[in-house]
């Protein structure tokens, strides 16, 4: 633990038999104690009693002779027994009126006792910091509880940068991220997490309104003669490309398609992630980094691209080869992949027919996006077919419920067997049951022998996943699964080359591949001669204070995700999910404990 001074703090100075009355008076305007300080000064003690009071310090300062009972302020601050039964264990102090005496035995281990208590030169209470719950759930690591508290107080700009210190697309993020934090969220054990996803977007959205752009101002570090050579423009690919540009570092990005986002461009839907928000922030990122982009450009022999003059090299192609369906007819007419459609929709802007019926076959996300791109194609008769139970189907709550909200029908139980081509297609899907719990803790679903029926379909979205194809030009070791080998510092088994994202552990999410890229980059940096990229830690510099009026904070209700009713969801693609007002989303960030700050 450190001692931090905060802000400028208001010193009293009272006597012995006033202390009592001077402790009341704080605690009527609602004063917060803090710990104490204790100053051996020779013949007497300096007792400082340390207060968070109207979003500053109060010290509270009272001397004693050694010998003589120092008043305890455990009658008004019952809590305050800690720090004073630790000064009688650390300094022979004596207190009268303590609530609780322990009896000099507070502290069990006579050598280096652990203490709130620090001896100090000068009234600066200790900070007790930590992550916070929320942030310690993100994988990229992001200082939510500090973007939280930037917004509340509209200070878009700065959110803006704390997010993008660990995570660098906010903009993006504010619309696709998973959230993994408000599952740590301590509110969510009152159903009603602090909505951090959107508040990100709130962040973006007010930076880039009051600066016309996504582009900062920021400085890059002066430049190290080092090139990196970066394949895969996804969010793993930016995020290295990003923080090693800033650290100094030449960047080539290679992207074999025409746009920059790997997944994100041609996975996510438009209705969820405009390509045109989402090219911008990207290449507002890269244009910060000083990093060369080619896009067009495939890379699959990895020595030629060494010869080039690169230092080192950063993987992350990405994942978008898709699954077989593994049944009879499934290279039949009108049976596509779930890529196929999201790319054509998504990257070349095409609508395509198909038809008054699809069969969507899948139970992840990309079944829900396959399912809900269809609706919006014009398809009257969308039916997604898992084959186990709804409550085991891998897609999001959220997306599942929007999906039924826009018409999706289900079919839970049922395994396709064949597909018999023509017009319509007909698929043959076998019922199954629950049996024994597999590797993943799901029921294995098994089939019921000698039942089936058939459906009739004007298309097929084959949506079970997609999987890696790692060129063997790149000549690094790979694992039984398809993916590249890396160890904890993204480092493959060859010299100089790391990955990451999806081509290192599989389909994945846009925050891990974020953590990912910025993790090699930390690496990178220090196989060029580099310190690398800070570790997350506590800022005891900032001064957090506590909420006015607990009650009242507890009380309010969580924001609602504000978006499109179905109907008009369905007309086209434009985004679905709407900005959070500005009063709602200074009520939502001030519902944020600040969990951060230890009481």
């Amino acid at each position: 633990m450190q001692d931090a001074v905060i802000g400028a703090a208001h010193e009293h100075a009272v006597q012995m038999g006033s202390l009592l009355d001077e402790v009341r008076g704080l605690k009527r305007r609602g004063a917060r104690f803090i710990t104490t300080t204790l100053r051996d000064q020779g013949e007497t003690f300096e007792v400082i009693y340390h207060f968070e009071v109207d979003g500053g310090v109060v010290n509270v300062h009272v001397e004693a002779t050694k010998g003589e009972p120092i008043q305890s302020i455990t009658p008004e601050y019952p809590v305050a027994f800690i720090a004073e039964n630790e000064a009688r264990d650390l300094f022979q102090a004596e207190f009268k009126d303590l609530v609780l005496d322990l009896g000099g035995k507070m502290l069990k281990v006579a050598t280096s006792p652990s203490t709130l208590l620090k001896p100090a030169d000068g009234p600066k209470p200790p900070m007790m910091r930590k992550l916070g719950p929320c942030r310690e759930e993100c994988p990229a690591m992001v200082d939510i509880p500090r973007y939280i508290r930037q917004v509340e107080a509209g200070e878009y700009e700065a959110a803006y940068n704390t997010v993008t210190d660990r995570a660098p697309i906010p903009a993006i993020l504010g619309r696709v991220c998973f959230a993994p934090c408000q599952e740590g969220c301590r509110q969510v054990f009152e159903v009603k997490p602090i909505q951090i996803r959107l508040l990100k977007r709130v962040a973006a959205d007010g930076f880039k309104e009051h600066n016309g752009s996504l582009v900062r101002n920021v400085k890059r570090k002066s430049s190290t003669g080092k090139r990196v050579a970066i394949i895969g423009g996804g969010p793993a690919g930016v995020s290295a490309a990003y923080y090693l540009g800033m650290l100094g570092h030449g960047v080539t990005l290679y992207e074999r398609s025409s746009i920059l986002g790997g997944a994100m461009a041609w996975g996510i839907p438009k209705y969820r992630l405009p390509k045109d928000i989402m090219v911008e922030e990207l290449e507002a990122r890269l244009k910060e980094a000083a990093a060369e982009v080619r896009l067009n450009t495939e890379v699959a022999d990895l020595d030629g691209l060494m010869k080039e003059g690169y230092d080192a090299a950063f993987i992350a192609t990405g994942a978008d080869k898709c699954n077989d369906l593994r049944c009879e007819g499934e290279d039949s007419g009108g049976v596509i992949t779930f890529v196929e459609l999201l790319t054509a929709v998504n990257i070349r802007n095409e609508t395509p027919d198909l038809g008054r019926r699809v069969a969507i076959i899948g139970g992840g996300n990309s079944a829900m996006d396959a399912a809900r791109t269809a609706r919006r194609l014009g398809a009257e008769e969308v039916t997604v077919y898992y084959r186990r139970q709804e409550e085991e189907m891998p897609a999001g709550l959220h997306e599942l419920r929007g999906a039924i909200e826009e018409g999706v029908n289900f079919d839970f139980l049922s395994s396709q067997i064949t597909i018999h081509p023509g017009k319509p297609l007909r698929i043959e899907f076998q019922p199954m049951v629950p049996g024994e719990p597999d590797e993943s803790g799901r029921r294995r679903p098994v089939p019921l022998a000698g039942l089936s029926h058939v459906v009739e379909v004007d298309t097929i979205v084959s949506a079970i996943g997609s999987y890696c194809a790692v060129p063997p030009g790149f000549k690094v070791g790979v694992s039984r699964q398809g993916n590249i080998v890396v160890d904890e510092n993204m480092k493959t088994s060859r010299e100089g080359v790391y990955a990451g994202g999806d081509i290192a552990y599989g389909t994945s999410n846009v925050i891990s591949s974020l953590r990912d890229g910025r993790r090699a980059a930390s690496s990178i940096d220090r196989f060029l001669g580099g310190e690398g990229l800070d570790e997350p830690e506590p800022d005891m510099s900032e001064f957090v204070a506590r909420q006015a009026d607990m009650d009242e904070v507890r009380a309010r209700s969580q924001a609602s995700i504000p978006e499109m009713g179905p109907d008009e969801r369905l007309k086209s693609f434009a985004e679905m999910e709407l900005p959070l007002e500005r009063c709602a989303a200074d009520c939502e960030a001030g519902r944020c404990w600040r969990c951060d700050w230890n009481e």
